[in-house]
């Protein structure tokens, strides 16, 4: 299928599940809260511009935000983890840098490039999403524990997701 089809709908797909799935999905307590409109952020093209990266992020953000009743907090979490993207991308970078068929996916960059960009990013999300919430030093630690868990549901559940989707090469 043509990538200029298919991104905006991943795009639509991830932020649809996520408002009608995940939007109220709280587990072990507040210590794993699922946020799948992320993965179609991070399956963007590796090459896609800072500028645009920041905009998609902010519009679907936003969206969350708007179902969620989230006051902005997606929106912000959403926009800086673009902004810190590009420069997560560039240090994970291989010598030669990427190739133009390169895909952020485990199939195509590795289950090690992959784990290690994706639990990064949502590790900045979360830091940011949940020391905003957290509103007080005294809750921040909390807060921070919760993100480091949060993130590694994410990491698992992207994991599987993309185990479950991608098409397997046929052998001859």
């Amino acid at each position: 299928m043509n990538p200029a089809i298919l991104i905006p709908i991943q795009l639509f797909l991830t932020g649809l599940i996520q408002i009608l799935f995940f939007q109220n999905i709280v587990l072990w307590g507040g210590w794993g809260i699922p946020l799948f409109h992320l993965l179609g952020l991070l399956l963007l093209p590796l090459n896609t511009r800072p500028v645009v990266l920041m905009l998609i992020a902010m519009i679907m953000g936003v969206a969350v935000d708007f179902f969620a009743y989230g006051g902005g907090i997606f929106a912000s979490s959403a926009l800086t983890m673009a902004v810190c993207l590009p420069f997560i991308n560039r240090l994970l970078a291989p010598r030669e840098g990427y190739e133009v068929t390169d895909e952020p996916t485990i199939k195509s960059m590795g289950f090690r490039w992959y784990s290690t960009r994706t639990f990064t990013a949502l590790l900045v999300h979360n830091l940011w999403m949940f020391s905003m919430e957290a509103g007080r030093l005294d809750l921040l630690l909390s807060g921070w524990g919760k993100a480091i868990s949060s993130a590694a549901l994410g990491l698992f559940l992207f994991s599987t997701v993309l185990q479950l989707v991608q098409a397997k090469r046929k052998k001859r």
